[in-house]
């Protein structure tokens, strides 16, 4: 039986877009299925615990949009499970020791992007008013995710939003689509910035398309840098979990975190700097590492 890698291109990209499809009409019916069973209403929203609905929804669709098709995908490559996506790989302890840094550092720059793209975006017409609603929508739901204060919630969301969709997200992303992209495009960096563009586009939030796009960037980076796919899933997870530890801690002493600009914090663009240099020190000791690594293999 030929393998998928033998394919074009073009086949290759519309199987895994095909395999994505069919994973989200699947695991979004499952899981409306399954809401509807235990609350007697297919809509999360309408759930007696629609907090709980969402995660079950999201725990479906995570893994049967992302993870799962992305495994196929990678199995119909070469018969084999984890070696397309450099799963089977482990990413060297000196990157792994600077994406830890670079999980806290590079908050407040991601803050300060977000606040830099929503300040850009159109503020009337048809367009704006489409991408408002799609925001608003969003914003909903992470307000009702965010509005409960017990620790059980607070590991709940990190259980569902950092860990299990890192993982999927990056199954998908960087271990399916960007070595994909980087073959297509014979061109590693034109491949991560596809591949980053697709990611942020996705997401369907144009308010924080651009920082969803440099950490898209930065997450193929770390990808190819370390030929682990195990490298970019601890940054995803990682800045998951402290975006939502942050947000529990600040709710917590009562600040209204919907409603808040980085920008808004006293001192935040000079630490936004400060820690923008850091981040860039450690990049570029990651990339160093890489370079490394590239003359010891000859």
């Amino acid at each position: 039986m030929m393998k998928l890698q033998e394919k074009s291109y073009w086949i290759q990209l519309l199987v895994l877009a095909l395999f994505m499809l069919g994973g989200l009409l699947f695991s979004s019916a499952l899981g409306e299925l399954v809401i509807l069973l235990i609350y007697g209403t297919p809509n999360m929203l309408e759930a007696s615990d629609p907090v709980t609905a969402i995660r079950i929804s999201q725990t479906f669709v995570s893994i049967g949009t992302f993870l799962l098709p992305s495994l196929l995908f990678a199995y119909c490559q070469n018969r084999q499970w984890f070696d397309y996506n450099a799963a089977n790989r482990r990413a060297p302890q000196s990157m792994i020791n600077m994406v830890l840094i670079l999980s806290i550092t590079l908050l407040p720059v991601v803050g300060l992007l977000s606040a830099f793209n929503q300040s850009i975006m159109p503020q009337e017409g048809a367009v704006a008013e489409f991408m408002r609603n799609l925001e608003e929508n969003a914003n909903q739901i992470l307000e009702l995710v965010t509005s409960q204060r017990s620790s059980w919630d607070l590991a709940a969301n990190l259980m569902v939003f950092a860990v299990l969709t890192g993982i999927c997200e990056e199954f998908l992303f960087q271990g399916a689509l960007q070595p994909l992209m980087m073959k297509w495009t014979k061109n590693p960096h034109v491949g991560i910035l596809l591949t980053a563009f697709i990611f942020s586009a996705l997401h369907f939030q144009f308010y924080g398309f651009i920082p969803r796009f440099m950490l898209g960037v930065y997450l193929g980076y770390l990808f190819y840098w370390s030929r682990s796919l195990w490298l970019p899933i601890l940054a995803h997870v990682l800045h998951n979990a402290l975006s939502l530890m942050v947000d529990f801690t600040l709710q917590g002493r009562g600040i209204d975190t919907n409603n808040m600009q980085f920008t808004d914090v006293r001192g935040s663009i000079p630490t936004a700097i400060g820690c923008l240099l850091v981040s860039a020190m450690a990049i570029v000791y990651l990339w160093r590492t890489y370079r490394d690594s590239q003359y010891s293999d000859r």
